[in-house]
């Protein structure tokens, strides 16, 4: 009988894990997906098909929003940059070619608005740590001064650059989206400020860490974004919107049926490649949740996002994932790091 594959967990670079908790890392960021909306009913589109407020966006400002399903459903989280005559969104990565398509299904015949794929006329790098203000400080552009749900305009070797905060890992997140030749300078410029290149396989502990969901695992339509925790990303006094009606059902019950923490493990679960969720969480012979990332991380072991069902929130009941012991751990993991 042929054994199944058990799930690979990313590999850490030593070097750039250390750099993005203790200085700077640099993050290739161009697989996120970018798209331009233009002319009049580009806010009113988005507005309607997402769980933020978005018709009353300023120039200069930028919020996260959720498209959601019919049922309130995770269909990805998007960042939107409010620009005097256009939106630019981000989704996750690998996922402009369906938020484009997505867009264009729900455009109505008298709307008037225009998408543009940005993926290729505009690139993206993530600047993580400690440092990553002052660096960019140092090389002359905006770095702490540019508040929450806000972003900069510059520019940089003569082409237009936005740069804005983004959900921080290890201590701080900058994005900086501009034309590829311009950014290919700029990457140039910040490895010289000594910024380290920042991998993959470190990017994914480092995300787990600091407790951030990702396509594909923890952000999908298997899950609603309260549950998620991304209230931020939710406005509850604005109109109708899809999902909305399940979505503020929730909220004013103010009950959730599950939720998203941290689990650290004491030994690794033989978990099945190529499945999601990874494995399904049990207490005493009862499913209580879903396993969505597992990594191993070098400051607190063997740890995992999931979702745990309400009931089990409080930890009295022992959880396990294969077989595996396992511990609810709030968010971000700030717990004292294991020897």
């Amino acid at each position: 009988m042929t054994t199944p594959p058990t799930t690979t967990l990313p590999r850490v670079q030593p070097a750039a894990y250390h750099a993005a908790h203790e200085h700077a890392a640099l993050f290739d960021a161009t697989p996120y997906g970018r798209v331009w909306m233009r002319d009049r009913d580009r806010a009113a589109l988005l507005h309607r098909l997402s769980t933020n407020q978005i018709e009353r966006l300023r120039p200069g400002q930028r919020v996260e929003t959720v498209l959601t399903t019919p049922i309130g459903r995770i269909i990805d989280l998007l960042s939107v940059f409010c620009m005097d005559d256009a939106l630019l969104l981000v989704s996750s990565p690998e996922r402009g070619a369906a938020l484009l398509n997505y867009l264009r299904g729900n455009i109505f015949f008298n709307d008037k608005v225009k998408l543009e794929d940005a993926r290729t006329s505009l690139g993206q790098l993530a600047l993580y740590g400690p440092a990553a203000d002052r660096l960019l400080t140092s090389l002359g552009l905006p770095g702490a001064e540019t508040p929450a749900h806000t972003f900069a305009t510059t520019s940089w070797d003569g082409q237009p650059l936005y740069i804005t905060g983004t959900r921080p890992i290890a201590g701080g997140g900058r994005w900086l989206i501009a034309p590829p030749n311009s950014l290919a300078t700029l990457h140039t410029a910040l490895c010289a400020a000594d910024a380290h290149p920042l991998d993959g396989g470190t990017f994914e502990v480092l995300r787990v860490e600091a407790g951030h969901g990702a396509y594909g695992h923890e952000l999908s339509e298997e899950y609603i974004p309260l549950e998620t925790g991304l209230w931020d990303a939710v406005s509850f006094s604005k109109g109708c919107y899809v999902g909305q009606e399940i979505i503020a059902r929730m909220e004013s019950r103010g009950r959730l049926a599950k939720s998203l923490r941290g689990l650290r493990l004491l030994e690794r679960p033989e978990l099945p490649t190529g499945s999601m969720p990874l494995a399904k969480l049990d207490a005493a012979g009862k499913e209580a949740g879903d396993l969505t990332s597992i990594v191993d991380s070098p400051r607190y072991g063997l740890i995992a996002l999931a979702y745990v069902r309400t009931a089990y929130l409080s930890g009295e009941t022992p959880l396990s994932v294969a077989g595996c012991r396992a511990e609810i751990v709030e968010l971000p993991f700030t717990q004292q790091p294991t020897g």
